[in-house]
């Protein structure tokens, strides 16, 4: 029987939510990892010239959302009624948007001076952040009373928050109550543990930029 296999950097990037959802649901699959020296050669395989791409038997997909969604589906975590539904799509896209700023940030020249670093993390970042524990208010994921897709992707952003800005995830309590809540979930926590998680996020090794803060 064959396994799916996930291709994609050896960073966190936007292949890190397919990873967390394979491990959180107990799904066998190859991590197949391309470092940067392959990616020339590879490169010409992907529809979009980008990853991640899924492979699973005789089915071939590209694009992180439309991957998630795809294995989504068949478990019910795309969301069974339609309250559900649309707060797991209006979830991806505040997740969306907050990794764009930290994006932003990141690539913009200079961002890693600590003056420029202290700009962000007390003026856009605390604002967006903000936002986001405003939507997850008191429910216990961010799909509502049970987790859906959404979380995995939501939680892969925050842990790059966490991981260069601690103090600002720190005092968005709602946030940080659910990182250790979804990271005490049983598969999640045997794959934080295991190593096997990346160190990297993907603009830090490529941008020089400083190390993380705190391991996410």
């Amino acid at each position: 029987m064959t396994v799916p296999i996930l291709t994609y950097f050896p960073f966190r990037g936007l292949g890190e939510p397919i990873r967390l959802f394979f491990e959180d649901q107990g799904i066998a699959f190859e991590d197949r990892r391309v470092g940067f020296d392959e990616w020339d050669a590879v490169k010409p395989q992907m529809q979009f010239r980008q990853m991640p791409r899924l492979q699973d038997g005789e089915t071939t997909l590209f694009q992180s959302q439309a991957i998630l969604r795809y294995l989504a589906r068949p478990r019910g975590l795309c969301g069974e009624i339609e309250a559900e539904r649309i707060r797991c799509d209006i979830s991806t896209e505040a997740g969306r948007d907050l990794q764009q700023r930290l994006w932003d940030h990141f690539w913009r020249p200079g961002s890693n001076t600590p003056e420029a670093a202290a700009e962000f993390e007390t003026g856009t970042l605390a604002d967006q952040l903000g936002l986001v524990a405003g939507w997850l208010g008191d429910q216990p994921y961010f799909g509502g009373q049970r987790l859906l897709f959404a979380d995995y992707y939501v939680l892969t952003v925050l842990d790059e928050a966490a991981a260069f800005f601690p103090s600002a995830m720190a005092r968005a309590a709602p946030l940080a109550a659910y990182r250790r809540r979804m990271y005490a979930r049983p598969g999640l926590a045997a794959y934080a543990s295991s190593g096997r998680q990346p160190k990297a996020y993907g603009f830090d090794p490529i941008r020089n930029l400083r190390t993380p803060a705190v391991a996410a």
